[in-house]
C-alpha cells in the first residue's frame, strides 16, 4: 500500500502548516514549479530563522483547497514526504502525528518506522541544520 492509497486527501496536514524547508527543497520547487519560481512567493522565515512553507488563508500555499490535493505533489518538500512521521527535536525521537486521521495506516512495520526515522533525523540535522 503506497502513501497515496493510505491518505484520504483530507488536507489536515496542509492546514496551518509549519513545514520547514531545506535549501534543496526551495531550489527544487523554484526550478520545477509552474506555479511559483521565486522563493519569496512560497517561503517565509519563522521566528527561529528557519525557512518554512508560506500559508495563505490558513493553508499551505500549494494546497488546492477545493480538490484537497497538493499542487506540487511530485516535487513536494522532504518533510511532506515523511508525514505523518514528525520529529520531536526536544525529545529527539520520531512520532506519528495524531492529527492525521489515518495515521495508523502509515509506518506499521517497526523496521520501516526506524529506518525512516533515521533518514528524517539526518535530514533535520544535516539539511535543515537544526539541533536540540
Amino acid at each position: 500500500m503506497n502513501s497515496l492509497s493510505k491518505c484520504n486527501n483530507c488536507g489536515k496536514c496542509c492546514l496551518e502548516t509549519e513545514m520547514l524547508l531545506s535549501k534543496k527543497d526551495i531550489n527544487l520547487i523554484s526550478r520545477r514549479s509552474s506555479i511559483y519560481n521565486r522563493r519569496a512567493e512560497f517561503v517565509v522565515r519563522n521566528e527561529d530563522g528557519n525557512f518554512q512553507l508560506k500559508n495563505i488563508n490558513g493553508h499551505c500555499i500549494f494546497f488546492d483547497i477545493v480538490l484537497k490535493l497538493c499542487k506540487i505533489y511530485e516535487i513536494r518538500p522532504q518533510g511532506c514526504r515523511f508525514y505523518p512521521m514528525i520529529y520531536e527535536i526536544n525529545n529527539e525521537k520520531c512520532i506519528i502525528d495524531k492529527d492525521c486521521p489515518r495515521s495508523k495506516l502509515f509506518y506499521q512495520d517497526l523496521n520501516d518506522f526506524e529506518s525512516n526515522c533515521k533518514v528524517l533525523n539526518n535530514f533535520i540535522k544535516n539539511e535543515l541544520k537544526i539541533r536540540k
